[in-house]
């Protein structure tokens, strides 16, 4: 969603329920140019006061089989991945420390050691955008 792979559109609100973090919201999402519907999505980043039945807004969709439509703009739109993007490069920073790899005595096993633990997070994280994309 964050670069570009998504399909703009309006949503109308439909239903919403709940406030701040427990907010759930459902709509219909009209593509631009009428290429599609998608009735009863989840509807994602409402804003506090566009809740109301019958509320159009501005969104974006994966595509007619996606369950979401996202609202969100600027800041909002990336937090989603890089919170995840975060937690494993944390993984990866700790791995080699936690496994003891960054401790072994000759510097040739210590590389090939901290290189295989850092490929782990690696090769997940380049499976997840493979899938995603």
């Amino acid at each position: 969603m964050a670069v570009g792979h998504s399909t703009g559109g309006t949503v109308m609100i439909t239903e919403c329920v709940g406030g701040g973090l427990t907010q759930r919201c459902r709509g219909i999402f009209l593509a631009d140019g009428d290429r599609f519907q998608a009735h009863g999505v989840r509807v994602s980043g409402v804003p506090a006061g566009r809740t109301a039945t019958g509320s159009t807004l501005p969104a974006r969709m994966t595509g007619p089989q996606g369950s979401t439509a996202y609202t969100d703009t600027g800041p909002g739109r990336h937090l989603r991945w890089l919170l995840g993007l975060a937690l494993v490069a944390g993984c990866a920073a700790a791995i080699p420390r936690w496994t003891g790899a960054t401790r072994l005595a000759d510097e040739r096993q210590r590389r090939w050691a901290v290189g295989l633990a850092l490929a782990g997070p690696l090769l997940i994280t380049v499976g997840f955008l493979a899938a995603a994309w």
